[in-house]
């Protein structure tokens, strides 16, 4: 199986005035390719801390991380950048819809901002919003969304440009079971491709049987990597 991101004796410390807190302490996983791994544990213990390097949002202290081939310590903050760009897919909790763009235009946005002209990125927009379901939705507006609708027009804004590696941060948190499941559904079915890679931070114990694998952390560390239900289930 492709590995989508390699995680090696990873530490992360923040300073605050001359002190240095440590985050992250000797974090060694691997997120596979055409896999669901959720990343699970109490706030604060550094799941966010840890998506958000594996992104390149931030830098290690040490140890070292490669995304889809590619060592993200070797990069410039500008290289970081494109490479988000072209390569990682973001779904957020708030959804961080623009309330003044059509669902449409939310969704061109990743592509408008690679360089894609106006008009065809809204056709790709629209395309992949009706296959999510959205046909009736293209041209309202945010707050004329329910939370679910606004969740799967951020997950097709998180798609449009087809990234190998989909990080989602507490995606069905604000969502009530039916709306949860059918969002998580979505991303499940993406892990299906075995060219891509889905990883989900989450405290939503009622999506857990949707994973391949379970990474637990507390304190900084993973104390705990296991196959999920939807492995067990699949290799019975």
């Amino acid at each position: 199986m492709e590995i989508a991101a390699s995680i090696k004796n990873l530490i992360k410390d923040f300073y605050v005035v001359e002190e240095s807190i440590r985050v992250l302490s000797d974090i060694n996983t691997e997120i596979r390719m055409g896999e669901l791994t959720m990343l699970i544990g109490p706030s604060g213990c550094g799941k966010t801390t840890l998506i958000s390097i594996i992104s390149g949002i931030l830098s290690s202290t040490n140890g070292s991380i490669k995304v889809l081939n590619r060592c993200l310590n070797d990069m410039t903050d500008r290289e970081k950048v494109i490479f988000r760009r072209k390569h990682i897919g973001f779904i957020f909790q708030q959804y961080n819809l623009h309330p003044s763009l059509t669902t449409t235009e939310n969704v061109a946005i990743p592509l408008v901002a690679d360089g894609m002209s106006y008009e065809d990125a809204c056709i790709k927009a629209q395309q992949l919003l009706e296959q999510m379901g959205m046909r009736e939705q293209t041209e309202k507006l945010p707050n004329q969304l329910s939370g679910g609708q606004q969740q799967r027009v951020a997950i097709a804004r998180g798609l449009v440009h087809h990234p190998q590696l989909i990080i989602c941060d507490e995606p069905t948190a604000a969502l009530d079971t039916k709306t949860g499941q059918a969002v998580t559904q979505i991303l499940r079915d993406i892990a299906n491709d075995t060219n891509r890679a889905v990883l989900i931070v989450t405290h939503d114990n009622r999506v857990l049987h949707f994973a391949d694998r379970i990474l637990e952390m507390n304190d900084g560390r993973i104390i705990s990597d296991s196959k999920g239900e939807y492995t067990q289930r699949r290799n019975i």
